[in-house]
């Protein structure tokens, strides 16, 4: 009998469009797996939640929808592009069947490339959690985590559930978050790397490209990563990752990768999805962020502000 590979995701109701859409590459890059779906929301109407059964049952695989309480986030700092859906993930091996050894987190912002069950059967070394290094953080003194440590992005995580409850780590985690609204910059990842950072096993980028291989230079992304491991990331990854507020269903967005996402959106019931409010600066704008590129635009456009 086939090992299940069980994925978790968690989202509200704006992101439902997103989260059907990275089923949908999920389920169509892992055909001969057997997979079972774990949704988390405290804030999903039973259309949506009808929307992604309905993706589930398509590929026939198997789903589970979970009700939180909004309650139990009021007091969580969110900000920007962030909504209370980003702190779901701190409860899921509290509620999940404590038979599940293990679960992949998988945030909705992203696209399954490749067959996950070598992920899956990866060794995480008894660790809490398996993740990918955040390229872009250096702030270790905001949360006091000795230096010497790595920051991991917490969208993509592989979970030692039993682990992770024997260690009280949801309330750990909810009670960080509490005493330390003023340290929080980004969310629940700066509360996760603060309770986990001696505690988690690094894995090799291409599970989760994030779009700052793109905007750093080689130099700087080559202190985080090993060169074939970048390499491997950047050319053909198993997971992309939209990191950042600028997301592919954005008008202005122009991740190299952006395509992945309409690729699999194509194949939703979201198909005839249009981007909304695209004014004639907004299309000068972008002819203009393609012919200089986004950093020069963004630096002529810094300038002229300033000025």
């Amino acid at each position: 009998m086939k090992e299940t590979i069980h994925i978790a995701c968690a989202a509200d109701n704006t992101y439902v469009q997103h989260t059907g859409v990275m089923l949908t590459s999920l389920f169509e890059n892992n055909t001969s797996n057997n997979i079972h779906i774990h949704l988390f929301s405290a804030a999903f109407s039973e259309e949506n939640k009808n929307h992604i059964e309905n993706i589930v049952k398509k590929y026939h695989q198997t789903f589970s929808f979970y009700t939180l309480e909004q309650s139990l986030f009021d007091g969580c700092y969110i900000s920007h592009h962030v909504s209370y859906a980003t702190y779901y993930r701190i409860v899921i091996p509290k509620i999940i069947d404590k038979n599940i050894s293990k679960i992949l987190y998988l945030d909705t912002d992203i696209i399954v490339r490749k067959d996950l069950l070598p992920f899956w059967q990866t060794n995480i070394e008894n660790a809490i959690i398996g993740a990918v290094l955040e390229p872009l953080f250096d702030d270790f003194k905001r949360l006091n985590i000795p230096p010497e440590n790595k920051y991991f992005n917490a969208g993509i995580l592989m979970i030692n559930v039993e682990s992770w409850v024997s260690n009280n780590l949801t309330e750990m985690i909810f009670t960080y978050i509490s005493n330390n609204k003023n340290l929080l910059t980004f969310w629940d990842q700066d509360a996760l790397n603060a309770n986990l950072y001696k505690n988690w096993f690094s894995l090799p980028p291409k599970w989760n490209q994030q779009s700052a291989v793109f905007e750093l230079s080689r130099k700087k992304l080559l202190e985080v990563y090993r060169e074939k491991e970048l390499d491997e990331a950047i050319n053909d990854p198993s997971i992309v990752h939209y990191t950042g507020s600028s997301k592919p269903w954005d008008y202005l967005n122009l991740h190299p990768m952006k395509g992945e996402y309409f690729k699999y959106l194509n194949k939703t019931i979201w198909k005839n999805y249009q981007f909304p409010n695209v004014t004639f600066s907004k299309r000068i704008q972008k002819t203009l962020m393609h012919i200089l590129g986004v950093k020069t635009f963004q630096k002529i456009v810094s300038v002229t502000l300033s000025s």
